[in-house]
Parts: structure tokens; sequence; C-alpha cells
């Protein structure tokens, strides 16, 4: 787990991620990243949604928590495609062309249960799953971006 945690850490794909969750690499990050299966001791209901219901199509080696956060990631590229904040805000790098919709800054701004408004600062791609109608098929294309 130890690797997998430094090749995500060290990812460049990833730091503007990590710089918005204020993940800071000096801390002892690998005590916080498990499984989804080994997370199970606390009831974490964005985590839920986004692995079980959302992400049924992910396979469950690219399910995780880490530091709190819910995330799925590419374990071969170590990229961050997908991830719960707080009690019900999921985030996922969307993919435009199998989308068919374009990139809009109103994609990275909204209320969630947890008052984020707006995550424009994580860049191209990210954007709030409420905005999407079929959130299964939207992280299965998100998945195949990592794949690059």
């Amino acid at each position: 787990m130890k690797e997998l945690l430094d090749k995500v850490l060290k990812n460049p794909k990833n730091y503007t991620l990590i710089k918005f969750l204020k993940l800071k690499i000096e801390d002892n990050l690998i005590q916080s990243f498990k499984t989804w299966a080994d997370s199970y001791s606390v009831y974490n209901e964005g985590g839920c949604i986004l692995f079980e219901d959302y992400g049924a199509f992910i396979p469950e080696e690219n399910k995780f928590t880490l530091s709190g956060y819910s995330l799925m990631l590419n374990t071969n590229t170590a990229e961050i495609f997908a991830i719960n904040i707080g009690r019900f805000s999921i985030f996922f790098k969307c993919n435009f062309i199998k989308s068919a919709i374009e990139d809009t800054p109103d994609l990275k701004k909204g209320y969630t249960f947890d008052c984020i408004t707006d995550i424009s600062e994580l860049g191209d791609n990210w954007c709030f799953m409420d905005e999407f109608d079929n959130p299964k098929d939207e992280l299965k294309w998100s998945f195949e971006l990592t794949k690059e």
C-alpha cells in the first residue's frame, strides 16, 4: 500500500487535488490509506454511494479511502479520477467526448450538503457529479481517461 500511495502522491495529475484537499505529503498518510473493503469501520454515506452505486462497474481494487476522503484511482497509473468529500460531495474527471457535453464553469460550481460551491481550482475535467444524469456511465468513462 505504501508504494501505491507514494505513486499517487507523486503523480503530477493529482497535485492540484492533493493541494485542494490540504493533504500534506509529510504527514503520515499511510495510516489513513485503505482499500474500501478495509475501511468499513465508520459509516461513510458518500463513499457508499460513490463506490457501491455510482461506481458499481469500477473494479474494487480501484476504491480507497485516504484521510477521510473516498476516492477512486487507477492503480496502474496512480491517477485519481473520482472523490467524495464530506457527507456527500462527489467530484470526478469528466470524459467530455463520451458525455457529449461541453466543459463549462457551471459544472464546477454548485451547492452540496457540505456547502462546497466551487471546485474550479481543480482544473480541467473536474466536475460535480450531481450535474450528470448517469453517474455509472460517467465513472466508467472517467476511469477510461486514466488509462491513457
